[in-house]
């Protein structure tokens, strides 16, 4: 390879275009999460003020007990959006996106895959978990699996020792403090250590060598097991992410918590990459097959459970398969046929020149938008929130409704348009937004049975809270159970109506005594 190319390695070209494609693509829905608004209050709060312990947001548990465990996201986020507004946070994330496939792709293309099959590969796997790519703090946590499996394929082959696996240590601390999916990662290093000491007992083909290996290797699984009490809230933040997992009632209310569907689409792409993973991992029959290839099966069945976990397997297959492939008899028999499918491996890693120009075009991207130069794609103005997900639509009449209220107005609003009115109007209370942790499974149990079996709790709590304005999310297909009430009660009246929701106020009640 000549020094020139080493600019233009096949990962600069894929993560190029994978770049431009994801800032077109997802040009509104990057935003389209109600926690994609409302972080990046947190991270200006924190950077105001230092770390909040109670409810900030709300007027419902004002003072109650609340952590930003997701705070160095929140913060990053926070600074991103001064320098560049909403375009800054949308190249971040195509920047993520974009160089996480770029690199699975790269490591695809030097285990033998020609480059069309290797980048058919990355899509296949970039698709199976499209469906829950935001701009929001969870984004870390894809980057940081891969990085984690990578790893341990790494340890398992002996190309890598335990000095470089310690390495996971500060990685996992970094983690913790951007999101709760390092319990993710320490479930695979607490897997893949099973298996190695266990094998090793026994006289079965290992990584560790020694009983010296084998004790550093527990105890680098003991510190890494460690590291989620490695923040500002201690043990705190482990119980918080123990209280989201543990809820019976996410699993029947939130979506993205629920168990797999295969009726719906985004279970259909998962378990369809799933067939693919399985596919090519029979090929390496019948030899026995490395721990480190079992881990995407593992991510595969607790997806069957809670079809979050969909994206995490197929970043965790991507970078599998890169070992995997040369081992299977698919790849034996086009490399015996001189089909061009299949290539030579090449364990060299692309290296940092590879890497100069995306790293380029992200810094003139953010320049642009620094600058407040309206480019198409890369410049400032770009990114935008669609109304029909987001009420952008409304938000100057609920604006002229607060000065009208008062400072001291009050707002219904349902769970998923808080982060809306918590971006837009940080100076306001809401009702409740999608912090679950913070409302509890009562709350949550009971905020449900309201808006969709009994909307007429509008009233009751509209007396208990003292609120006058509801703020009511729009259905695509067929009023809400909840919008039905407030249309046809006489103590609500529309006020304003958009794509995504609609404006109700309340009708005061006549004097007593006096005739209707």
């Amino acid at each position: 390879m000549t020094r020139l190319a080493r600019f233009a390695a096949p990962e600069t070209l894929f993560f190029l275009a994978l770049w431009v494609a994801v800032l077109v693509l997802f040009r509104e829905r990057a935003f389209h999460d109600p926690g994609a608004l409302w972080h990046v209050r947190v991270g200006d709060l924190i950077l105001a003020t230092g770390f909040p312990h109670s409810d900030p947001f709300t007027y419902t548990f004002a003072g109650q007990h609340w952590i930003p465990q997701q705070w160095a996201a929140e913060v990053v986020m926070s600074v991103a959006h001064r320098v560049g507004g909403i375009d800054a946070l949308l190249t971040g994330f195509a920047t993520v996106v974009a160089g996480l496939f770029a690199w699975i792709f790269g490591r695809l293309h030097r285990a033998g895959m020609s480059p069309p099959v290797a980048a058919l590969v990355t899509l296949m796997c970039l698709f199976a978990g499209s469906w829950h790519y935001y701009a929001r703090p969870h984004l870390p946590t894809f980057a940081f699996l891969a990085g984690t499996t990578a790893t341990l394929v790494a340890f398992d082959r002996g190309r890598i020792g335990l000095g470089r696996l310690a390495l996971l240590i500060p990685a996992f601390v970094a983690w913790t403090n951007f999101h709760g999916g390092v319990l993710g990662g320490v479930m695979e290093l607490g897997l893949a250590t099973a298996w190695w000491l266990a094998a090793f007992a026994i006289g079965r083909e290992s990584p560790v060598k020694s009983w010296r290996d084998a004790a550093t290797l527990a105890a680098v699984g003991v510190a890494c097991l460690m590291t989620p009490l490695v923040n500002p809230f201690g043990p705190d933040l482990v119980r918080t992410w123990w209280k989201i997992i543990g809820s019976p009632v996410l699993r029947e209310v939130i979506n993205e918590h629920m168990p797999a569907d295969l009726s719906q689409a985004t279970a259909q792409l998962v378990f369809g990459f799933g067939v693919v993973y399985l596919a090519i991992l029979l090929g390496t029959l019948p030899r026995f097959p490395r721990v480190t290839w079992l881990l995407p099966l593992v991510w595969l069945v607790l997806a069957k459970d809670g079809i979050r976990q969909g994206p995490l397997f197929a970043v965790v297959a991507g970078v599998v398969l890169a070992d995997v492939w040369p081992h299977t008899v698919w790849f034996r028999l086009l490399k015996k046929y001189g089909d061009s499918l299949a290539g030579e491996q090449n364990p060299e890693p692309a290296g940092w020149r590879a890497w100069v120009l995306p790293a380029a075009a992200v810094l003139v991207a953010l320049g642009l938008q620094a600058a407040h130069v309206p480019v198409p794609v890369i410049g400032r103005g770009w990114a935008r929130f669609a109304p029909d997900a987001i009420p952008v639509d409304l938000t100057d009449r609920i604006a002229e409704e607060y000065r009208r209220a008062g400072p001291d107005a009050r707002f219904y609003n349902d769970a998923n348009l808080g982060g809306y009115l918590i971006y837009h109007f940080p100076e306001r209370k809401i009702f409740m937004d999608d912090r679950c942790e913070l409302y509890g499974d009562d709350w949550l149990r009971l905020y449900s049975d309201a808006i969709w079996t009994h909307p007429d709790r509008i009233d009751e709590w509209a007396e208990t809270f003292r609120f006058d304005r509801a703020l009511v999310a729009v259905t695509p297909n067929d009023e809400s159970p909840l919008e039905k009430y407030l249309a046809a009660s006489p103590r609500w009246r529309l006020l304003a109506e958009g794509q995504r929701a609609k404006l109700f106020a309340r009708v005061p009640a006549p004097p007593t005594g006096t005739r209707p």
